[in-house]
C-alpha cells in the first residue's frame, strides 16, 4: 500500500535563488518539466500531462484542500543507478505565518524519487550516489545542513542534505537517501518553490515539510 510520510525538516527563512547558480541546471537535470522557465501554470500543466508518467493520483485546489499530483514513471530515471521504480510528486503545503491573526501561506514541493533493491551493495551505490549529486549542488549552492533521519519513526536509517546560498538562507533544493524498517531503499531530490504572478522561485521556509513517498 502506498502512503506518505511526513518528515520534519528544518529549514531557515524564505529566500530566491539568483540565475547565475547552476541550481537551474541541477533542475534541468533531476526533472522532467523545469518550473522556473515560462509560466507556473504552463509547468503545472506540462507536469499533469506528462506521457512518460503512469497510474497518476491527483486532487484538485479546492476551497478545503491544495493541490497535489504523484505519478510513477515509465522509463524516466534521472539517476546513474538502475531503479526499480521512480516517481514525482508536486503537492502544495499550507504552513502558519501568523497566529494572530491566523494567516498562513502557500509552498510547492517538488520531488523525484528512486526506489532500489535493498542489498548491501546497493545501498552502499545509493549512498555514492546521494554523495554525488550533494557535490555537484555543492559547486554552487554550499551545504546548508546535513542531518541523520535513522531516529525517525518508520526509518531504519538515512541522511538529507539541505543546499542554500549562504547558512542565513532557507534551502530551495535538498537530497536524501532512507531505509525504511521494512527495508524500502530509495533516493530523493526535493525542491521547495513559492509562486507569484504566475511565476515559481525556488525558496523554503522554517518548520517546512516535505513528503518522503513509500510503498508498504
Amino acid at each position: 500500500m502506498k502512503r506518505l510520510v511526513l518528515i520534519l525538516c528544518s529549514l531557515l527563512t524564505l529566500t530566491q535563488v539568483h540565475g547565475q547558480y547552476r541550481f537551474f541546471k541541477i533542475v534541468k537535470d533531476y526533472f522532467r518539466v523545469d518550473p522556473f522557465t515560462g509560466r507556473f501554470s504552463d509547468f503545472v500543466d506540462a507536469v499533469k500531462t506528462d506521457p512518460e508518467l503512469k497510474e497518476t493520483e491527483s486532487s484538485p485546489k479546492t476551497d478545503t484542500s491544495l493541490f497535489s499530483i504523484e505519478a510513477d514513471y515509465k522509463t524516466f530515471n534521472p539517476f546513474t543507478l538502475k531503479a526499480r521504480r521512480v516517481t514525482m510528486a508536486l503537492a502544495e503545503k499550507k504552513f502558519p505565518v501568523n497566529t494572530t491573526p491566523e494567516t498562513f501561506d502557500t509552498l510547492m514541493l517538488y520531488m523525484v524519487t528512486g526506489f532500489f533493491d535493498s542489498t548491501r551493495e546497493t545501498l552502499q551505490m545509493v549512498q555514492k550516489e546521494y554523495k554525488k549529486i550533494n557535490a555537484k549542488i555543492k559547486k554552487d549552492l554550499p551545504v546548508n545542513r546535513t542531518s541523520g533521519l535513522g531516529q525517525l519513526k518508520d526509518l531504519k536509517d538515512g541522511q538529507i542534505t539541505n543546499h542554500a546560498v549562504n547558512n542565513s538562507l532557507a534551502a530551495p533544493i535538498s537530497v536524501a537517501w532512507y531505509l525504511t524498517k521494512k527495508n524500502e531503499l530509495a533516493l530523493l531530490v526535493v525542491l521547495r518553490m513559492k509562486y507569484a504572478n504566475n511565476r515559481a522561485y525556488p525558496g523554503g521556509r522554517l518548520m517546512d515539510y516535505f513528503y518522503l513517498k513509500q510503498s508498504y
